[in-house]
């Protein structure tokens, strides 16, 4: 097992299946031009592969399907049957949800429990100012869906002061009826925010989100796993939500995330830019390249800091 000085390991990987994204957001590229796919991508069965040797070598049981936005490459179901059928111990998806409906028999057919759905309003203009594709709509005829499925759902949403403060509260009303999980996200220096004023003019603190839900409802914090991302906190009578607190609250000391980009690199921190190549390993017998991989996990796990410091990386790029 591959652990560093403060008792981190690798134990969740979040593999992004495409850099391309049919979404635009304001807090990820700042000019409106929709990523694409990157060079070089890699297939299905590759990445398929390139998750069964990181589960060999460091442990991993946990995978999150990523982008981009995974549900725009033609791989997205060849690798969601793939991964389901390894034995991890939990497999989730991270989708903006404008494409679930055409998913939706894949994704009964595999079994998957868990999805987080990125939703940052339930104003149709301002879903529009800041996805800057797609329609509200279409996403949430898809939460509906997936419900109904009986998929266990959370909605990430990105609070910024210029641009959807005001619904901090009716997305937390709107998750509450429908017994969603709501993970407010603050806003990242990631990419074109890093060092930006725009980040410090729309950046939503924890203690003000806080506030801004004690007008409405009664909570407490509550417990959450030791490497959890987010801060929990329970309101009786309706259900919890969290606080995903990059910068108020920082959870880089506990963290056991690794990122597997769509072109095969290997990102141990948001905060770093290093990254380490695993493409050429993934053509080599599995006796070789195990060794080679692991030398490969021991400079990522270098790679992570004692805070979050911000990268000029767009995190889309990187799976989350």
């Amino acid at each position: 097992m591959i652990v560093d000085r403060l008792g981190r390991k690798f134990s969740n990987l979040r593999v992004s299946l495409t850099a391309a994204c049919n979404y635009a957001c304001s807090y990820c590229v700042p000019d409106g031009k929709r990523l694409m796919k990157a060079h070089n991508e890699l297939s299905a069965p590759r990445l398929l592969k390139a998750v069964e040797l990181l589960q060999q070598a460091t442990g991993i049981d946990k995978v999150r399907i990523t982008g981009g936005e995974p549900l725009v490459t033609p791989k997205f179901d060849d690798f969601l049957l793939g991964v389901m059928s390894i034995g991890l111990s939990d497999v989730s998806l991270t989708t903006n949800g404008q494409l679930i409906m055409s998913k939706k028999d894949v994704i009964a057919e595999s079994g998957l429990k868990r999805m987080n759905i990125s939703l940052d309003t339930l104003n149709p203009l301002r879903f529009k100012q800041i996805a800057r594709g797609g329609d509200l709509a279409t996403v949430l005829k898809g939460i509906d869906a997936m419900l109904e499925l009986g998929i266990k759902l959370k909605i990430n949403m990105v609070p910024m002061r210029s641009q959807n403060y005001s619904d901090i509260l009716s997305m937390l009303d709107f998750c509450f009826e429908r017994g969603i999980e709501l993970r407010y996200i603050e806003l990242m220096r990631m990419g074109h925010l890093l060092g930006s004023k725009g980040f410090q003019a729309d950046f939503v603190s924890m203690e003000s989100l806080l506030d801004e839900i004690g007008k409405k409802y009664e909570f407490s914090r509550t417990d959450a796993p030791y490497d959890s991302t987010a801060a929990r906190f329970y309101v009786a009578d309706y259900g919890n939500f969290g606080i995903i607190a990059n910068e108020s609250e920082p959870f880089c000391r506990t963290c056991t995330r690794l990122r597997l980009s769509s072109d095969g690199y290997l990102y141990g921190c948001l905060s770093s830019a290093n990254r380490q190549d695993i493409s050429g390993i993934l053509e080599l017998p599995r006796h070789l390249a195990l060794p080679k991989l692991q030398g490969l996990l021991v400079n990522a796990l270098g790679d992570k800091k004692l805070a979050f410091q911000g990268e000029v990386t767009v995190m889309k790029f990187i799976g989350g």
